[in-house]
């Protein structure tokens, strides 16, 4: 925002009081918010921070989040994985899209929903009815909602003094279990700009740790782990028959989760789920995953090498997508409108295949996982041990 050089030097870094004398004048919304407020400055790729808490609040990985900021970064990033993730503005929504994801309250206000309702001053809170119930609805979800939790934080809520002595009144009586606080600033930074909550998080019942880091590392750090962790379950689920088979031991290093990026592990969620890249993992935890974990395994044990969207054996791309209670070419049919790295054997495991004719499948495009001409085999897990030599 540009500051006209008329404008009194005490006011020029002070948003809060430039946003109070327009409140004054009755044109905070149609001059001040409409005009002034750079909002281009809200619309920019999401990172991998947004990603993070779009794939947390779609698979209720956490149980909600509340945001100060007035971009819409995280609900772009869910759209991106085929998943309509709305934002809410109070309490009272935040309940009503409860039953579709985790809520995503966005107590500031939003850049693309009924902009000259977000909050620049304190004024606002009591003078603007609208902003006023908003508010109250919030406090009265928080404190249901977030009692007894364990929180993250990533800054230290909010740079705007006065919502932060709103988030302390409202988180009154929740009683966290824990709270991990990342932000670069140093203790005593933290404890100027937000006391009521320094103390919340300082208490003698609540275990505090203060990571000083980029929040957008931090949450990708976080995914990453919790992707792993879902994956490591997979693995583990097929652990019992493979040993039953083959009457060994399965080695430890067959069963560590993939090292790779939070956004190639989502994709492997993602056909752990059986979902194709136009639609979003849903999943906390993997569903009964025996032969899929079983899939897995016995390719580890032939000596497949992980990569990026499956495994390299013997210089063929193999690819596992679960198939659990659906037939082979449903699940093909499915998949095959989704664009992704061509592979050249994809074991559906658990599916059955009942040789419908190939002509009930409909034929690939390029960029899509089969190639032109379905030269990649989609195989049931008989039929892929048969041709691969696992």
């Amino acid at each position: 925002m540009s500051i006209d050089p008329a404008c009194p030097p005490e006011l020029r870094g002070d948003l809060e009081a430039l946003a109070e004398i327009f409140a004054k004048d009755d044109t905070l919304g149609s001059v001040f918010i409409e005009a002034l407020v750079p909002w281009e400055g809200f619309v920019r790729p999401p990172n991998a921070g947004h990603a993070a808490v779009a794939d947390f609040l779609i698979t209720r990985m956490a149980a909600g989040a509340v945001s100060a900021n007035y971009d819409n970064l995280i609900e772009r990033r869910a759209q991106d994985y085929g998943f309509d993730l709305a934002a809410s503005l109070d309490g009272d929504e935040a309940t009503v899209r409860a039953p579709k994801h985790a809520p995503l309250l966005k107590f500031h206000g939003c850049s693309v929903r009924e902009r000259r309702a977000t909050v620049w001053t304190a004024s606002q809170l009591s003078e603007d009815g609208v902003i006023a119930a908003r508010i109250a609805k919030t406090k009265t979800w928080m404190a249901a909602n977030l009692r007894e939790k364990e929180l993250l934080v990533i800054g230290f809520w909010s740079d705007w003094s006065y919502l932060n002595a709103v988030l302390a009144e409202a988180m009154t009586g929740v009683a966290p279990l824990s709270m991990t606080l990342v932000d670069l600033a140093g203790a005593d930074v933290l404890q100027a700009k937000a006391p009521e909550l320094w103390a919340l998080a300082n208490s003698g019942n609540v275990r505090f740790a203060h990571v000083q880091r980029s929040g957008a590392e931090v949450l990708d750090d976080l995914r990453r782990a919790v992707s792993q962790a879902y994956l490591r379950k997979v693995l583990h689920a097929g652990r019992a028959a493979l040993e039953r088979e083959t009457g060994a031991a399965c080695e430890a290093a067959w069963l560590d989760p993939p090292d790779l990026g939070s956004e190639d592990l989502y994709g492997l969620r993602r056909d752990a789920e059986g979902v194709p890249a136009t639609a979003a993992a849903t999943l906390r935890n993997p569903g009964p995953s025996e032969v899929l974990g079983y899939a897995h395994l016995l390719l580890r044990r032939a000596g497949a090498v992980q990569t990026a969207v499956g495994y390299d054996l013997a210089g063929r791309r193999v690819r596992v997508v679960n198939g659990s209670g659906t037939l082979l070419q449903t699940t093909q049919d499915r998949f095959r409108e989704t664009p992704f790295e061509v592979a050249d054997v994809v074991v559906c495991a658990g599916a059955i295949d009942v040789g419908l004719p190939v002509n009930l499948v409909r034929e690939g495009r390029p960029g899509d996982i089969i190639r032109p001409g379905a030269s990649a085999a989609w195989l049931d897990l008989p039929a892929a041990r048969q041709e691969l030599g696992v």
